[in-house]
């Protein structure tokens, strides 16, 4: 038993000197991470491509069909440099609403890229029931919606003059007080002829546009908000994707990224598995010869966390590459490239974090690892303690401060501004930002809430944390000076008299470790206890 433990303690490089094996773990990960990597880098290239044509389709869309569109809001400047894009008047709305069917009905002259017309024009007006408002304030409202829908097919398009006539011509009246929402949704094809994968020939979209305009606020405006929802389509005559050196290559390293993460899966699951065997025996051991059994932290030490997260990154890749190979040959319909990329990013940043195991080998490496794992219970129980307070300035800022400034509108952006403020990002404009004129208390509270919040976070919670982090440090750099209290654990493998460094050890099995832990569950045939 001494022995089977003070091995199972031991690094890699021990574990080879005892057993003259190659250390395939390690191996496969450092081999695992340039493949992933370049896996990762090629995949990447094609989803910026991916993102980039959407987003110039839909700057394109928002020329097309939102009159008097200014490519000033195509820039997302900080702090936004225009206001909302809204229609105002009961003309506005028309004037819209006819100019996108002007341009949805000659999109296929006017358009410089290939767009077809895939479907109708459709118009959905949600509206409340009944709504009737006197100039006197006198009201009857009804909360219960109705939505009405009128169509253009191609030929009413042709026929089409304008928006009036045609809701005369359908008998439909917009009753302005109960109007809450505008939705105008039509359909485009369209062919992408600059290759978006490693298989060049072009790609078939179908583009769906959803133009929608708010109204249920009934605040004199009506909010413009255009999606565009991309989806791939197989394209007709295209039996048989094109196959290249490079798509050859690009399929194989998929492949063999797959193996890899397959045999990496399979080898951490059996050590984790003979680690819990092992746990087991070991328990089982010192209940019948010492009187004792291993308390919660030492059966712990048995669960090797790397082991789990490394199993977790193999699971994604793997995942992430038959997704990845799916699309690539253009097995999927539809857009799966944001699954794809969560899977593989996320498995490529485990893939790398896998890699400190094997720094903290090394006595210079080891003490930032261990630092970061000795302060993390007491950083979790500073870090809980400090919500508290972080949460209070979150919901104050958000209701007192929200009206009057941009950056505390929402629960989220008043988190991520304050977030921003501890770290000492942008905090003039967050002073400047609120008007003094508007509601002069709530400009006296916000200098009062900043400076409080600054000065505490700054100051005192900053300070607080790093300290912590630098007590832990101390700590281990002690330990290693004067060498680390041991455990029962250790002090009781350590005593073993077998020479590791001679190459003859022979670990074994996970069915014979099973075997053995099943033959100590037995009862002892007459009488007699059988002792290993």
């Amino acid at each position: 038993m001494k022995r089977k433990l003070k091995f199972f303690f031991m690094n890699p490089r021990d574990k080879y000197l005892a057993t003259r094996q190659i250390p395939w773990k390690l191996s496969l990960q450092i081999l695992k991470v340039f493949l992933v990597t370049t896996q990762l880098w090629i995949f990447a290239e094609y989803r910026y491509a991916h993102v980039n044509y959407y987003s110039d389709q839909t700057v394109a869309f928002e020329h097309f069909f939102i009159k008097d569109w200014d490519q000033v809001r195509e820039v997302h400047a900080y702090p936004p440099s225009t206001g909302r894009l809204a229609l105002y008047t009961k003309g506005d709305f028309y004037e819209f609403v006819d100019f996108a069917v002007a341009t949805y009905r000659g999109i296929e002259d006017q358009a410089l890229e290939p767009l077809f017309k895939n479907s109708s024009f459709v118009l959905c007006a949600e509206e409340l029931k009944h709504v009737n408002i006197t100039n006197k304030l006198m009201m009857s409202i009804s909360n219960d919606m109705k939505t009405t829908c009128l169509t253009l097919d191609n030929d009413a398009l042709i026929d089409f003059n304008n928006t009036m006539s045609w809701f005369s011509d359908a008998n439909y009246t917009i009753n302005w007080y109960a109007l809450e929402r505008v939705k105008i949704r039509f359909n485009l094809t369209s062919i992408a002829f600059h290759s978006l994968g490693p298989d060049p020939s072009p790609d078939c979209f179908q583009f769906r546009v959803h133009i929608d305009l708010e109204n249920a606020k009934h605040d004199g405006q009506m909010p413009i908000n255009l999606i565009n929802t991309p989806v791939r389509l197989q394209c007709p005559g295209q039996s048989q994707v094109i196959s290249t050196n490079y798509t050859r290559c690009v399929v194989l390293l998929n492949l063999v990224v797959v193996f890899c993460s397959i045999s990496s899966l399979i080898l951490c699951l059996r050590a984790l598995l003979r680690a819990q065997l092992l746990k087991h025996e070991a328990d089982l051991f010192f209940r019948r010869h010492y009187g004792w059994s291993l308390t919660v932290n030492e059966k712990l030490e048995f669960l090797n966390l790397w082991y789990v997260m490394i199993c977790t990154n193999d699971i994604l890749i793997i995942l992430g590459s038959i997704i990845k190979q799916l699309i690539e040959t253009k097995s999927l319909i539809g857009d799966m490239w944001d699954m794809c990329s969560l899977l593989l990013g996320t498995g490529n940043l485990l893939v790398w974090f896998g890699l400190l195991r094997y720094l903290g080998f090394f006595k210079t490496y080891n003490v930032l690892i261990l630092t970061m794992k000795g302060a993390a219970p007491n950083m979790l129980r500073f870090l809980i303690c400090a919500s508290f307070i972080y949460i209070g300035f979150v919901f104050a800022g958000w209701v007192i401060l929200g009206p009057y400034h941009f950056k505390f509108e929402s629960i989220m952006s008043t988190s991520e501004c304050l977030f921003s403020l501890i770290n000492g990002d942008d905090m003039f404009a967050t002073f400047k930002s609120i008007p003094k004129d508007r509601a002069f208390t709530v400009w006296v509270y916000s200098r009062i809430y900043l400076y409080s919040f600054i000065c505490l976070f700054i100051y005192v919670v900053l300070s607080l944390f790093i300290s912590i982090i630098m007590d832990t440090y101390e700590i281990i750099k002690n330990c290693y000076e004067r060498g680390f209290p041991a455990d029962r654990l250790e002090q009781f493998y350590c005593t073993s008299q077998f020479d590791f460094n001679s190459g003859r050890y022979q670990g074994e099995s996970v069915f014979a470790r099973v075997w053995t832990l099943v033959k100590t569950r037995m009862p002892p045939r007459n009488g007699y206890e059988e002792i290993n």
